[in-house]
């Protein structure tokens, strides 16, 4: 029987195919499902960094036979350059043909059929406005049609072929982008076309916000950390795809210590099996993982896969380093974090419960010092160009923007043994600043 390549029963990187896990026993992806049946939806993913959005959406997408064209949103964009970025990534060569029951008895009829290309597109949108010819070049029409992207040359080609619009991270936009692509996106929806929009949790309602005619049209489907029983069947699932003993009170602990993430899980597990040399392995092997391996395996991934956060870490823990008490609570507040239980969200009442006992002078003092460190946690951030936490002073709450920076916190210096209990990490955090 020839051997196995792990890494790839345990994907870290891109779409897991022997070890798909469906959150909460497939109840996402019938709701994406669902929301994506309903034309004329704006299916609304959230959920934290690396808990699978994307995962989700393009095996749904997948089993649907849909090609997506993923916009990725950024601060500087304008409502034109949104448009243009699918029309950009077009493959026409991935896409067929769909025909509605309404187009079925009209002229559209025979413009959907034939090669899909740029012409075919054309005679979708018009090609009397957009001033092409039939002599015109594919390449011609392909520049004539970027030269003033709109959403209503996207409405043709969504609802005659097999693509879906993917809009990710769209509360990257400025307010005024997102109040003009809305509206418009109001426009797709009442072409009964529906679209993915992908955010993290605590932005979500941002897209409400947009435009006030969106409400009634979204579909929120939001992921919560997944939970240890879901971490442990990607596990599982590999094991048993290689024959090779599963202990699942490893796992079970092992998973606790994921920050709720399945690409970590992921990571760990093809670890395990790289610290034994065993990167091939024949199903069927003899091979037993203790506690004790696992642990070795959460540090090797913290410290290989996430060091870019090294940086990051020390720069927030070490504050602004002009109010040298204010400086020691950004270690603090960090601290809270790490803290069993791990939370991706705190309210200020939350951070001083956590670090009580802990506290710089009296808590009073404490809750001070805290209070004008979150104030300042944003400024600070962008002057180093960090985005870890977000403070909403509306929501009285921290969030974690970046939950692996958390998995990394925990274990960068936990090699061979469980997470130090927060006193200890205190204790680290501080001495680091000496």
């Amino acid at each position: 029987m020839s051997e196995i390549d792990t890494a790839k029963i345990f994907n870290g990187q891109g779409l897991p195919k022997e070890t798909y896990v469906p959150q909460e026993h497939g109840r996402f992806e019938k709701e994406l499902i669902e929301g994506l049946h309903a034309a004329g939806t704006l299916c609304l993913l959230t959920g934290s960094s690396k808990t699978g959005k994307t995962t989700l959406y393009n095996t749904v997408l997948g089993s649907a036979k849909l090609v997506p064209l993923r916009v990725g949103c950024a601060g500087n964009m304008t409502a034109d350059e949104f448009w243009k970025k699918p029309l950009e990534i077009l493959d026409f060569s991935r896409l067929t043909s769909r025909q509605s029951a309404e187009s079925s008895q009209t002229q559209t009829e025979g413009k959907i059929s034939g090669e899909l290309n740029w012409v075919w597109l054309a005679k979708l949108i018009g090609e009397t406005k957009l001033g092409t010819a039939r002599s015109d070049s594919e390449s011609d029409i392909r520049e004539k049609v970027l030269a003033s992207p709109s959403c209503h040359h996207l409405i043709p080609l969504l609802k005659h072929s097999n693509t879906i619009l993917v809009i990710d991270n769209f509360h990257y936009l400025s307010k005024e982008t997102q109040i003009i692509v809305f509206q418009q996106l109001k426009d797709v929806c009442e072409a009964e076309i529906s679209v993915i929009v992908i955010s993290t949790t605590h932005r979500g309602a941002d897209l409400a916000h947009a435009n006030p005619d969106l409400p009634g049209r979204i579909r929120h489907i939001e992921l919560r950390r997944w939970s240890d029983a879901d971490l442990t069947k990607i596990a599982e699932k590999g094991f048993s795809k290689l024959k090779v003993k599963f202990d699942s009170t490893v796992f079970d602990a092992i998973a606790r210590e994921c920050a709720g993430l399945p690409i970590v899980m992921q990571q760990t597990c093809a670890q395990l099996f790289a610290d034994r040399g065993m990167q091939l392995v024949r199903p069927g092997s003899e091979v037993e993982f203790s506690a004790q391996d696992g642990w070795s395996a959460l540090h090797k991934v913290a410290v290989s896969r996430y060091r870019e956060f090294e940086s990051w870490y020390k720069r927030l823990t070490r504050g602004p380093k002009k109010d040298l008490k204010r400086d020691e609570t950004y270690s603090l507040i960090l601290s809270a974090f790490a803290k069993n239980p791990q939370k991706f969200d705190l309210t200020r009442d939350e951070i001083c419960e956590r670090l009580d006992g802990s506290r710089i002078g009296s808590k009073s003092q404490t809750e001070k010092l805290i209070e004008k460190t979150l104030d300042g946690l944003k400024e600070f951030q962008q002057s180093y160009g960090i985005e870890l936490l977000e403070w909403s002073a509306q929501d009285d709450s921290v969030y974690v923007i970046e939950p692996s920076f958390l998995f990394y916190v925990r274990w960068r210096n936990a090699a061979g043994r469980q997470p130090d209990p927060v006193e200890d990490t205190i204790s680290k955090l501080r001495s680091s600043r000496r």
